[in-house]
């Protein structure tokens, strides 16, 4: 006969229930009072233990795996044995075209690593450095040489380590900040340069006693510290060696959307920048648990090689951290076999500058990537949902007032684009935003949703950013003509086109012709009929090249559902500003009859 007691739960109260009624079948303790101080103490004692030591038990199981880790040092260390090194900080960088005048017939002029390009952004004062030397080679009749500089957001510091005790096998100095941008640390022992060792470079360089790598590690206290070899993988330093560390410390994400610079190079004044300087990119925080458990995995599956799109989207987020949205999609998608296209949606702005794209390219994929594969980095395509929705509410059932109610359903709007849409591949279905609008107030008997959407085309010296695009979904056309005389189901802001005193704008004649119009008192003039092609089974749409003045112009089109689908590069987002809410009673009867509730038309 078992006699040990039953524990049928972790709980608190439950485990002392249970070692009482053990007690209690017990002959021993037949007439003893349970609910008397002296025992009850004791029973508190017995589930307290037993309850702690399975909490204990339960907490370090789940530490002891990836997927269930809540601690960050537990987490790091288990990524550790899926050879992962978590993404530090990232300072924010850009790449400048510097015009260094030349003087007094030199050669060459080198601009140190460490040079500071101070900068300004609103009431902002920042500091960005280069991290290496450049060099300008002057030819026999230069006057000046422009070169293109890549420069880092934060404080450049330096520290220094003595070597006084040789006892550790790997000695290891810590650098005491969190917020140390990895990829910009530079290591010499005794004036001599030493070289990381990352997962990636591990076993390619023969590394021996005698080999002068370094290797950085995430600590419990979220620094950094740099290990060195032991004599037998890596050269150890000798007692008395001095170690000089130098990096960047940054401010992370505050340094993104920096478009000011000033030179500061040491008794060169007439230095100066050119051309169009592209806003800083890049800067953000550390990778954070979840991304750590995100990535890790696929990681460690893509073995340092870039080949499927789970193995470019895991190299990608640890090594470059300005991700809020990624998609990797292969060319046999959309006819183009032989190139893999990605398409990030940064976290400092709506798409990467062309000098960030180049660096990505560079640095990150060409090095890892299959030599048959060529990958291409596209921007997102942002595609505006404009939503017009009909509440209908019972009044004695509202808390409030109808006011009220029309801004939470307005402040839903804002809330959509960062918990339901806004990354690759989310979609938006009407239905799932209808339960979410039930959910705001008791008193809404029902909603209806109408769906636009809006495509941002900018403007600039006559030219459009682009002048082709997808709706990349089905256009609303129920037979050939239809509203034609109204300008079908896709239709334009106004806008002034060079030269001209009166406004301009487009819509389409129901046959997939795009029209351009003038707006004449209040009435609309075709001047190109041909202006351009609508494709209403795919969404394509075409403009011809017209004469506009800088701005932005939007191009609004009726799709054939009101569930829009997410596709390639495109990330959906709605308007906040342009979207509409009625809220009516339900007893108001001529007003719901006469609302269109069916298409924005």
């Amino acid at each position: 006969m078992d006699t040990r007691p039953v524990v049928s739960s972790l709980d608190f109260d439950q485990i002392k229930s249970d070692m009482v009624e053990f007690f209690k079948d017990r002959p021993e303790f037949a007439d003893y009072n349970f609910e008397g101080s002296g025992l009850n103490l004791l029973m508190d004692i017995l589930a307290y233990n037993t309850h702690y030591n399975a909490l204990a038990a339960n907490f370090q199981l789940n530490e002891s795996f990836l997927d269930t880790a809540l601690i960050r040092q537990n987490v790091v260390s288990l990524s550790k044995a899926l050879n992962y090194l978590p993404r530090s900080s990232r300072a924010a960088r850009t790449t400048l075209s510097v015009v260094v005048p030349r003087r007094n017939n030199e050669n060459f002029f080198i601009i140190p690593g460490g040079t500071l390009f101070q900068a300004s952004s609103g009431n902002q004062k920042l500091n960005f450095y280069t991290i290496q030397d450049y060099s300008v080679n002057y030819s026999l009749n230069d006057v000046s040489r422009t070169i293109s500089v890549d420069i880092f957001e934060g404080n450049l510091v330096t520290q220094r380590f003595n070597v006084t005790n040789t006892k550790d096998e790997f000695p290891a100095f810590d650098l005491g900040q969190t917020n140390v941008d990895t990829t910009t640390i530079t290591v010499t022992v005794d004036g001599v340069k030493y070289t990381q060792l990352t997962p990636e470079n591990e076993g390619m360089n023969n590394e021996d006693e005698n080999s002068k790598i370094f290797f950085i590690e995430e600590t419990k206290n979220k620094t950094h510290k740099i290990i060195f070899g032991n004599n037998v993988v890596g050269k150890k330093p000798p007692t008395g060696s001095v170690i000089l560390v130098t990096y960047i410390a940054t401010n992370a994400a505050l340094g993104n959307g920096v478009r000011t610079f000033t030179p500061n190079v040491q008794n060169r004044t007439d230095i100066t920048i050119t051309g169009t300087v592209p806003q800083s990119q890049g800067g953000t925080s550390p990778e954070t648990i979840q991304e750590i458990k995100d990535t890790a995995p696929h990681w460690f599956q893509s073995q340092f090689r870039a080949v499927t799109k789970n193995d470019y989207a895991a190299l990608l987020k640890n090594k470059f951290a300005d991700i809020q949205s990624i998609n990797v999609y292969g060319g046999e998608e959309i006819g183009e076999p032989g190139n893999v296209y990605i398409s990030i949606k940064p976290k400092s702005g709506d798409k990467l500058t062309e000098s960030t794209k180049n660096t990505i390219l560079s640095e990150i994929l060409i090095p890892n990537n299959v030599v048959t594969i060529r990958p291409k980095i596209i921007d997102p395509f942002i595609l505006r949902v404009v939503l017009k929705t009909v509440v209908i509410y019972d009044d004695k059932l509202l808390a409030s007032s109808d006011t009220v109610l029309k801004s939470k359903i307005q402040t839903l709007f804002s809330r959509l684009n960062t918990t339901y849409i806004g990354d690759f591949l989310s979609n938006f279905n009407v239905s799932v935003f209808s339960s979410q609008i039930d959910e705001i107030d008791s008193s809404i008997v029902s909603s209806n949703t109408r769906v636009l959407l809006r495509a941002d085309v900018t403007a600039k010296n006559g030219i459009l950013d682009f002048y082709d695009w997808t709706y990349n979904n089905k256009l609303y056309h129920p037979e050939d003509g239809f509203n034609s005389a109204k300008g079908g189901i896709l239709s334009s802001t106004l806008f002034f086109r060079q030269g001209r005193t009166v406004q301009s704008g487009f819509d389409e004649d129901g046959f997939g012709n795009i029209r351009l119009f003038d707006f004449i008192d209040n009435e609309k003039v075709t001047v190109e009929p041909n202006a351009g092609t609508i494709n209403y089974e795919t969404g394509a749409i075409e403009i011809n090249e017209f004469d506009p003045v800088d701005g932005v112009i939007n191009f609004t089109a009726i799709p054939d559902s009101f569930d829009i689908l997410a596709s390639e590069n495109t990330i959906l987002q709605i308007a906040p500003e342009d979207c509409l809410v009625d809220v009516i009673e339900k007893n108001n009867v001529g007003t719901i009859k006469n609302i269109n509730l069916t298409r924005s038309i």
